[in-house]
């Protein structure tokens, strides 16, 4: 009897650690909304750039828009990453960069500048927005980002 205990003890608590180590588990993959070119500006490259941005390892979701020249991007990285938040800004932005040399390219990793994007970004799908109100919402968003 005390053999068993000797051998189910350490079993049970070597079960524990290896369950909780694994409780996070896999993270659910979000799709980004790709708006397309039928709305009030054509999101062709923002649908592209957060293709290359979702790509990134480290980026398990991303919002953006665009406005002529301008790309806006938002990430949700994973938690661990937070650290290395400078590193991944840089990266998406040149991935973005390389891809459309032309645009001049704004990368954020702050929550509040996603969820904004998040807004905008649904607005426009659903033509719920108008094209001074798109501009309003994209200056108030490049604020955010700078300060």
């Amino acid at each position: 009897m005390k053999m068993k205990k000797n051998v189910i003890f350490p079993m049970l608590i070597l079960v524990l650690l290896i369950s909780a180590c694994n409780i996070g588990g896999q993270a659910e993959e979000v799709k980004p909304l790709f708006i397309g070119a039928n709305k009030v500006f054509d999101q062709t490259k923002a649908d592209e750039a957060k293709q290359l941005v979702l790509s990134m390892e480290e980026v398990v979701e991303v919002k953006g828009v665009n406005k002529e020249e301008n790309i806006y991007i938002a990430t949700k990285v994973k938690q661990f990453d937070r650290f290395f938040l400078d590193r991944i800004r840089k990266e998406a932005q040149d991935k973005i960069k390389k891809r459309f040399p032309e645009a001049n390219v704004h990368v954020s990793t702050d929550k509040k500048v996603f969820l904004e994007l998040e807004k905008l970004e649904r607005n426009i799908y659903q033509n719920r927005i108008n094209k001074e109100s798109v501009e309003k919402q994209i200056k108030k968003i490049e604020d955010f980002m700078t300060g």
